[in-house]
């Protein structure tokens, strides 16, 4: 890290080189639906080619529910590029804005189809679910891409200060390190107003989403989240304690497994 700090006063980005290397590595394996690739990236020259593309399969597209799956298709493919340009060891946010905002663009637009379809008397309730599934993936995906960035600059920032710690306001570096931890400060800052305003800036689509879906659905969902969750904390259970799984076999399926520890969290209970 001190080969990074010293840069730090000559370049003033290179700070960001220690939180950007890890960012987003694994954020975009988390969509388990479609595997994407984010091809040219903000920033390329010849990006705007990628997105005159996509226009121009937009309008040769006619059916508005290919028109919603394909606006879910390029918001991931966003995501792709976000997780993509963060990998630059001088990557900021501001950096990726762009694909951020297309990606808002793109979701509201697939949300504002489904619910003109249902409007027009279309049974697109499970559209509506196989969506909003999706969007699930892709919000935690961007989820952890920024929480990964915001880890990163919080641990370069504590490193920086620990170094200027060490020196006098005299020494050469120290004027340098001082702009760079304003610079690096600014950006976990930003970084955590942006997690914060993460579902906000999504509950309009997915409100819209859950209402074509309809309550049966929606409670469906609602119901399989929860198991899931469970399920996740169970396994987490298995992993960070002693518990031994052997011979616990306790729903009779005459297999150890999480399934178990959730009964019996429920008999104690």
């Amino acid at each position: 890290m001190s080969k990074f700090i010293i840069a730090g006063i000559v370049f003033m980005t290179v700070p960001f080189a220690t939180f950007a290397q890890t960012t987003a590595t694994t954020a975009v394996s988390t969509i388990d639906t479609t595997v994407v690739k984010s091809g040219l990236l903000p920033g390329d020259f010849f990006y705007f080619l990628d997105r005159w593309t996509e226009a121009l399969n937009m309008a040769f597209t006619i059916n508005s529910e290919k028109k919603a799956r394909k606006h879910l298709e390029y918001a991931k493919e966003r995501v792709a590029e976000m997780s993509d340009v963060l990998k630059n060891p001088n990557a900021k946010l501001e950096h990726i804005e762009k694909a951020k905002a297309n990606f808002d663009e793109r979701v509201a637009k697939a949300a504002t189809l489904v619910k003109g379809e249902k409007d027009k008397g279309a049974d697109v309730a499970h559209l509506a679910r196989e969506l909003d599934d999706e969007l699930d993936d892709a919000h935690e995906a961007i989820r952890e891409m920024l929480k990964d960035h915001e880890d990163e600059s919080s641990n370069a920032e504590a490193e920086i200060r620990a170094k200027l710690a060490t020196l006098s306001p005299t020494d050469p570096q120290f004027n340098g390190l001082t702009q760079a931890l304003e610079s690096i400060t600014k950006e976990k800052n930003d970084t955590a107003e942006e997690l914060d305003d993460l579902d906000i800036d999504l509950d309009d689509e997915q409100a819209l989403f859950k209402e074509v879906m309809g309550k049966e659905l929606s409670e469906i969902k609602r119901k399989e989240q929860s198991e899931n969750r469970i399920r996740e904390n169970a396994i987490s259970d298995i992993e960070t304690s002693e518990i031994d799984m052997d011979g616990m076999d306790i729903d009779g399926d005459d297999m150890d497994d999480p399934e178990d520890i959730i009964k019996l969290k429920e008999v104690r209970e």
